[in-house]
């Protein structure tokens, strides 16, 4: 019988050899967002308050939160020559960075497929799904070519953008 020696180094890199094929075949899974009640939005804090107005100014009329929210401050935010505001979109924009910064990081539980998905995917998703809304990062960018708006309610508008797209 013949006896066949191997040393040490040449062992360890057939192992490793070994190792590296068995990772390139097997596909490797995505790291799935946990959810933990800490980081956890529900469909209702998303949504917002769809029929509850609360007056913005003297003549405007604005839900506050949700979805509902967003649509209504980039609507008066899109026509905004039509309305007297003395801050030209400041503070609608941003309310709206700060509502945007409430989704950041915080995960959605899907009952329909049983994960987890970001919340933010979530409000893109139903916003395009809205009436009123076409997507949320187009309507951002009609509000900033307009030249009512102000400078620096364009920055928080382009801030806005920077939270949507680093999802």
């Amino acid at each position: 019988m013949k006896r066949i020696y191997i040393n040490e180094d040449r062992l360890r890199k057939a192992i490793r050899q070994y190792i590296i094929e068995q990772d390139s075949i097997e596909p490797k899974e995505e790291k799935k967002q946990r959810c933990v009640p800490e980081n956890v939005i529900s469909l209702d804090e998303i949504i917002g308050p769809s029929s509850h107005f609360k007056s913005y100014t003297n003549h405007i009329n604005k839900r506050d939160g949700g979805i509902s929210g967003m649509i209504d401050s980039l609507d008066i935010l899109k026509t905004l020559r039509l309305h007297n505001l003395k801050d030209k979109g400041e503070h609608l924009s941003y309310s709206l960075l700060n509502h945007l910064n409430n989704f950041r990081n915080k995960n959605y539980y899907d009952e329909t497929d049983g994960g987890c998905l970001k919340a933010m995917d979530k409000v893109i998703e139903l916003y395009k799904e809205n009436e009123h809304g076409e997507e949320l990062v187009r309507d951002i960018e009609k509000v900033l070519n307009h030249t009512d708006p102000s400078p620096r309610a364009k920055e928080y508008l382009k801030r806005c953008l920077n939270l949507i797209k680093e999802k």
